[in-house]
This record gives C-alpha cells, structure tokens and sequence, in this order.
C-alpha cells in the first residue's frame, strides 16, 4: 500500500512541477532573453528485493532550458556586423546628403564662380562685374567653410557615440561578471540544476553587449562565460573584468581612441571591427576622413591653380596679381608620444601631386619613413629634413625643426584633411583682379619671313624682368639674339624660348632682320580672365588629368557608391540577422500552442496521479476494514 501511496505522491508532485514550468513558460511568452523550460522527468528506483521489482513513481530530474550555443553564437556574430554596418548606414548617409549632387554647395559655387569670371572676360574693365566676382568668390569660400565644418562636426557625434558604447560596454561586462559569480554558486548549490533564470539574464546582456561590439565567448567548468573583444583581448574573465576608456588620437585630440583602462593599456581602435563601436571607428576612417580630405584636395587644387594664374596677369593698375585665396597649408601635428620637442611644417610644392592622402613621418634607429595613413604604404622620401634640404614626397615639402629627432618621434602630416575649412579670399579690390594677360607678343611688321610668334607664358611670376619689353631678332633663317644679349643663339622651329619667367615659341622661316616682341599686356585686356574662366575643366590634380569639377564630381559619386554599397550590405546582413533570430526562436522561444497542450498533458496526468492516489486510499481503508473485522 505504501507503494501505491509513494508512486502516486511523486506523481502528483512532478506533474505539479510540470504544470508550474508550462505556466511560467506562458507567462514569459513575450519575455525579451527568456529561453523555454522543460521538464525532464526519471523513473524513481524500483524497491524491494523480489525478481518482479515495482517502480517507486516518477522524479523531476532537472527542469532544463531551450538552448543552442551555436544557434545564440550565430546571432551574436549577426548582430555585431549588422549593428556596424548600420552605424556606417547613419554616417553614410549623413555625408550622401551633405555632399549630395552638388557636393555640398560646393559644385554651385564653383560654377557661379568660373561663370563670373567669363562675365569679367567679357567687360575686362567693368567695376560692377570685378565685384560681382569678388562677391562670387568669398561665396566659393564660405561653401568650402560650411562643408567642411558639418562634415567635421559628424565627428562629434562619432566621439558621443563611442563614449556611450564603452560606458554601456563596462556596465554590460559588470553584469556579466556579477552574474558569473552567482551561476557558480547557483550551479554548485543546485544539485545540478543549473540557474535558468540567471543564464537567461546572462545570455540577454551577452546579446545586448554583441550589438557594441564584437566579442567570442568560452565558458568555464564552473559555469562561468568569459568574453573576449577585438582581437582577444579579455573583457571578462571569470569574474575579473578589464575595462575599456577611451583617450584622445596621439596626433589628433579631437579624435577618441579605444584603449584598456590598466596601467599599460593599450590602443585596441583597430581591433574593434564589428558592432556599433566597430562601425562608428569605421564611418569616421572610411567616411568621414575620407570625404574631408578629398574635399580638402579640391580646395587646394582650386586656390593653388587660381593664384598661379591670378600671378600670370595684370590687374586694372597694370600690376602681377596678387594672390586670389590664401595660400592653404598642411597641418603637421607631432605625436603626443614623442620624447622631445622637435617640431615639422610641411609645404606644397605640387598640388598635382597630391592623393588626398595623410602621412605619418617617422624616426627610429636612424631611419626616416614616410608612411600612408590610409594604405599602409611606405612612400619614398628624399632630402634630410633640413631648411637646406627638405624632405620631398608626393607634391610635399617637409622640414624638421631639428635633425634628428629623437628616435621613435612620429608626426602625421594631412596636406588636405583641414583644407576645405581654410579657404579665403585675399583680395578685397576688385581692381586687383587680375583680367589682363601680363604679356603680349607681336611680330615686326616690316618682317619678309614666314615666322610667326605665339602667346607667351608666363613661368615664373616672381622673376623681376618678367615685365621688361623684350625683342627678338633674327640674324639669319636659323639664329637669333635677345634684346641685350649676345648674338648667335640657335634657332629651331617651334621651340621653346625661355627667358626672364617667361616662355614662348616662333614657327616658321624668319628671314634676317626679322624681329618679335614680347612685352606687358595692356591692362583692359580679357587675356587672363578667359584663363581663369577655363580653369573649370583645365586639369590641375591628378598629374594634371582631372580639373576642379571633375574632382567635385569625382566626391559626389564616390559617396554616393560608398553610400550604396553600405546601404546594399545592411539589407543583406538584416536578412542573415533576422534568420538567426528565427532560429534562436525556434529553439528557445515559447510556443503558445504547444504549452497549451502540454498544460492540458500534465493537468490530465496530475488528475490521473490523483484517482490513484483516492484509489489507493480506499483500497487501504477497506483493508483496515477488513482487519478489524476479523
């Protein structure tokens, strides 16, 4: 009887812990993290010695959770690379929107602005047209300004952005942490039943945390996860926690870097490639950096082309012209980390020769190198760094303050990074504006041969004879001399004559006696306006290959290509992201239907267990019945 009573009292209490699990599995249906228990139930161990044993009921030998660590693994990795890819969506897009198809304002501007030039070409004299173009140009400028400062105030956001990604990364690896703790003992204290409610809560900031930033996980014996971000390096170890901080760019305060808070922490930025921190350290090398710099290139090829040719002429008062926009220079910073004061400053010396790239000057074991920041790359560099000798590379001119530094200084040069931001207009006079070409050339006009002179250019702008009247005559069909000069200088057909900072060729047959001048233009002359007016698709960057609009129009699509691709990858990867949370959810999440029958299963089996039970009472109260019968 006593068996009876046993087996149907341990019926009764796992199908009432059965019933208890399918209830609280409805109850957190909708519950974000919560994974489906299940109870696991055991035959107790028969009693008694005889050959035919009978089972001793039923045992709840565990309650157990839904769970896939490959499955949850899967959604983790999805989620750090939709996570990145959505925060380079934002940046992405900001920039498509500020560039646009008229890169910012900057595309009108400069159309208004070369326009207004062949305005002045067309009346070279007129007062109202000369303010006209300086009005047009301090607008050039101030497009220039304004798209720089809102593509650099994104990395504003981009540093609020992953300030709050690290604080939120710490408290998340504290979470983590202090629940490892409690997982342990639980697990220990358990009798093998692990902690569902504490693993769930632990596998939810895991999740939360996989949005931030990448990270892989192990876990323990004791039950305890340990977390790894970047390239390895430990968040949580057990319950030890390595916290992360930021720090300003060695080169760049205004540029946060991601580092470990311990007395020798180190820069992990470039290990950080997936999750929101991943994407955020992405959109501002890949986007933002990018797009300021190229923005920045445009500015010098436009304010290095228009100075050389405002120099190439003559302004109202029958003057060179002075400089049109001030003169843009690299910004050199010297790494925080260097060990003396040894500073650099850095010129261009040929706009053409600019990639849009920065650099990064370095010293160590007697060794200079010259480094692309974007690609890695060595560059060549010649010159000792010296006010005598500079260093020379990719259109640059370098000079150290002292020679050598120390060993181990680095400077990081950016020849367009700030560019865009510094573009100004120098002159205020419209009659500064130089629309006259600075020489003309004509021909004798009692000359017998077929010789003909074409216009000169002007080379040097600051040579000081530029302007003095020069004339050329033949002393026969194959040689000539200079206005003060000695005779006897060969003569071939459509050569260059070079002299005083100017350059000019003479074709043909000049007879002997046949003279050719060169001297300053007149000042009413449209020469040099048309010049600077052809500028707008004259080749100036690239080797001289593409113009300043074609760059202008070279951002425009770049953006807009990176801007589509980066949109393309996120729908790709929420699609992947979204099949792994269906898969997570087919294994862990709750199944209303399927609770709703298995609450119907157990609640027969408990009223099952319970008729036994009454049986087995009133099969023992009419055996006492019996017995007292007798």
């Amino acid at each position: 009887m006593s068996d009876l009573f046993q087996i149907s009292t341990s019926a009764l209490q796992a199908f009432e812990t059965a019933i208890s699990v399918t209830s609280n599995n409805i109850a957190n249906a909708n519950t974000p993290g919560y994974a489906e228990e299940t109870v696991a139930l055991t035959n107790d161990v028969p009693s008694g010695a005889e050959q035919r044993q009978i089972g001793s009921g039923v045992a709840v030998n565990s309650v157990n959770r839904a769970y896939s660590a490959v499955a949850e693994n899967q959604l983790n990795a999805s989620q750090s690379s939709l996570s990145s890819l959505t925060a380079q969506q934002t940046y992405t897009s900001q920039i498509d929107n500020l560039v646009g198809t008229t890169a910012g304002g900057v595309s009108t501007a400069l159309t208004n602005y070369y326009n207004a030039w062949s305005t002045v070409a067309n009346d070279p004299t007129s007062t109202a047209a000369r303010q006209a173009l300086l009005d047009t140009t301090q607008s050039l400028a101030q497009a220039f300004q304004t798209t720089s400062g809102q593509v650099q105030n994104l990395n504003t956001q981009i540093n609020a952005g992953i300030t709050a990604d690290v604080n939120q990364i710490n408290a998340d690896a504290q979470s983590i942490s202090s629940l490892n703790a409690q997982i342990a003992i639980g697990s220990a204290n358990g009798n093998g039943q692990a902690p569902n409610d504490l693993l769930d809560q632990r596998d939810s900031i895991i999740a939360n945390l996989s949005t931030l930033v990448g990270i892989s996980t192990t876990t323990d014996t004791n039950g305890a996860v340990n977390v790894f971000v970047g390239n390895g390096q430990p968040l949580v170890l057990q319950n030890n926690v390595t916290q992360l901080t930021t720090q300003p760019n060695q080169f760049d305060a205004s540029q946060l870097e991601i580092s470990t808070a311990t007395s020798n922490g180190n820069v992990i930025s470039n290990s950080i490639t997936s999750g929101d921190l991943g994407g955020l350290l992405a959109a501002r090398s890949q986007v933002v950096a990018p797009t300021l710099n190229k923005l920045g290139l445009i500015a010098v090829g436009l304010t290095t082309s228009a100075n050389t040719q405002q120099n190439s002429g003559l302004d109202l008062t029958g003057n060179l012209g002075a400089n049109l926009f001030t003169s843009l220079t690299p910004t050199v910073t010297s790494s925080g980390n260097n060990t003396d004061h040894t500073t650099a400053t850095a010129a261009i010396t040929n706009a053409g020769a600019l990639t849009g790239d920065s650099y990064v000057l370095a010293y160590k074991a007697g060794t200079y190198s010259l480094t692309d920041q974007q690609t890695g790359a060595a560059v060549a560099l010649t010159g000792a760094g010296t006010t005598a000798s500079p260093f020379t590379a990719v259109g640059l001119s370098i000079t150290l303050s002292a020679v050598p530094p120390a060993s181990g200084d680095e400077f990081l040069i950016q020849p367009t990074a700030n560019a865009a931001g510094n573009v100004a207009v120098a002159l205020t006079n419209p009659s500064q504006l130089a629309a006259a070409g600075a020489l003309q050339t004509a021909a004798g006009a009692n000359n017998t041969g077929t010789g003909t002179i074409g216009s000169a250019t002007v080379q040097t702008s600051t040579n000081a004879s530029l302007l003095t009247p020069t004339t050329i005559t033949f002393l026969s069909p194959t040689s000539y001399s200079f206005t003060g000069a000695a005779p006897g200088t060969a003569y071939t057909s459509g050569a260059n004559i070079d002299l005083n900072g100017w350059q000019v060729a003479i074709s043909g047959t000049p007879a002997a006696g046949d003279t050719f001048t060169v001297q300053p233009g007149a000042a009413g002359n449209n020469k040099n306006a048309l010049a600077m007016a052809n500028q707008a698709t004259f080749g100036v960057l690239a080797s001289g290959t593409i113009s300043v609009n074609g760059a202008t129009s070279d951002l425009v699509t770049s953006v807009g290509s990176q801007a589509q691709q980066i949109n393309t990858a996120t729908t790709a990867q929420t699609a992947v992201n979204t099949q792994a949370k269906q898969s997570v959810q087919s294994i862990s999440g709750v199944n209303l239907d399927d609770e709703a029958a298995s609450l119907l299963q157990w609640q027969q089996a408990y009223q099952a267990s319970a008729q036994a039970f009454s049986i087995g009472n009133s099969v023992f109260t009419t055996l006492l019945t019996a017995l007292s019968a007798t």
